[in-house]
């Protein structure tokens, strides 16, 4: 009964060869069920390369991480991304009880554990007090490796924001991959790979590029839309 559960999946895509995969003998279909159930599919074409940047957009709600995780563990990607210190140990919370960017969320008794298991998938902490030279070094690491996924939210947090961090762009650019655009479209359920992009412009020309590639996409709390320069928030 357990095993009929499990292997009834969501509509999925095919990875192909060269991409680096993870083979998940309990938590992918435990993943692709929990999908279903939740009616969410997995729509494209993912590319064969053994080096790509995924970003995702929009970024709106900390569940994005949630449906984004099984995403990653129903299709047995083999990956690693950045994420903000404090989500290593604490809980999200809607609430800010610190200004320390580092020290957001709350603290509980499982943080170790909870460290342990995101730095075993693949996680990369960012000190976002001491950020500088993050992606040089970055940089450094990736290109010593021969296969990679890295994914990415280019908006950073889950503020509406004016720009996207450069990050990605600079790591496309010196590691010379492609980037992979996946929309997290809420309104229809489903992360959707869209075509592989190479940087062939400045960072605000290949900015310009990609939002208009996420022109209408529903994330869980709002529409895709950059704020103007007089909207910004503090």
């Amino acid at each position: 009964m357990l095993f009929k559960l499990l292997t009834t999946y969501t509509k999925m895509i095919s990875i192909p060869n060269k991409v680096p995969r993870k083979k998940r003998v309990f938590l992918g279909p435990l993943s692709r069920k929990i999908l279903k159930l939740s009616n969410w599919e997995i729509t494209g074409e993912f590319p064969n390369y053994k080096k790509i940047i995924l970003i995702g957009v929009p970024h709106t709600a900390n569940r994005d991480a949630w449906y984004a995780l099984l995403a990653v563990l129903a299709l047995d990607l083999k990956i690693n991304f950045f994420g903000a210190r404090w989500i290593f140990t604490r809980l999200p919370s809607p609430y800010t009880f610190s200004k320390d960017v580092d020290r957001l969320g709350i603290p509980w008794p499982l943080g170790w554990l909870q460290k342990i298991i995101l730095l075993k998938l693949g996680g990369i902490p960012v000190y976002r007090n001491k950020s500088k030279g993050l992606i040089k070094g970055a940089i450094e690491e990736f290109s010593k490796m021969e296969e990679y996924v890295i994914a990415i939210a280019p908006e950073a947090g889950t503020e509406q924001v004016k720009k996207f961090r450069s990050g990605f762009y600079y790591l496309a650019k010196e590691l010379d991959i492609p980037y992979l655009p996946i929309e997290l479209d809420f309104k229809n359920r489903r992360f959707h790979v869209q075509k592989e992009q190479f940087v062939s412009m400045s960072f605000e020309e290949e900015s310009k590029k990609i939002i208009s590639l996420f022109e209408g996409v529903e994330g869980a709390l709002r529409e895709f839309k950059m704020l103007e320069e007089t909207e910004q928030k503090d």
